[in-house]
């Protein structure tokens, strides 16, 4: 079996189990943590997601790898290539979503809204806190969590993304 065949299989194997998580219940912090949990296990054998495999892009930056996606566009799985210094300014998901480490650093900063929600495409935010996701370790999101996210390794990174809905 190829390595490509052995990753389609471990990740139908875990995607599997993270509906089954989501259906016993349903879309809330423990149950995104049972789901980061599964993401983990996946992720501990590296051979899986040999760096080759998850190329920067041909002009050297960040690219993003479907790894799997149901019919209905639920239960994506992507892989996350982040070119070194990448910066992505706070944003929400509008769905639960699941970051985990398999090579380097991903700065994830959390915030909270203070503004009153007044205005269109504009948010007033305080920073709550910051996290280092790397091999062994992910973070976890509800639709309306608020996150930034930052590489500063030399060469590039890469996270497994988990979302309800696909991107």
């Amino acid at each position: 079996m190829t390595i490509s065949e052995r990753r389609e299989q471990a990740v139908s194997e875990a995607v599997g189990r993270i509906r089954q998580i989501e259906r016993d219940q349903g879309v809330n912090y423990e149950a995104l943590k049972a789901i980061r949990d599964e993401l983990i296990h996946l992720t501990r054998d590296t051979s899986l997601f040999p760096r080759e495999h998850f190329p920067l892009t041909e002009s050297g930056d960040s690219a993003v790898y479907r790894l799997s996606e149901d019919d209905d566009h639920r239960f994506a799985l992507y892989g996350s290539v982040g070119a070194a210094g990448k910066s992505v300014p706070p944003h929400d998901h509008t769905t639960w979503a699941v970051i985990v480490g398999v090579y380097g650093d991903e700065l994830n900063r959390f915030y909270e809204r203070t503004d009153d929600l007044a205005k269109v495409s504009h948010a007033t935010l305080n920073e709550t806190g910051q996290f280092v996701v790397r091999h062994g370790n992910g973070v976890v999101f509800l639709p309306d969590d608020i996150h930034a996210i930052s590489t500063d390794d030399s060469q590039s990174t890469l996270h497994l993304h988990m979302y309800g809905l696909a991107l």
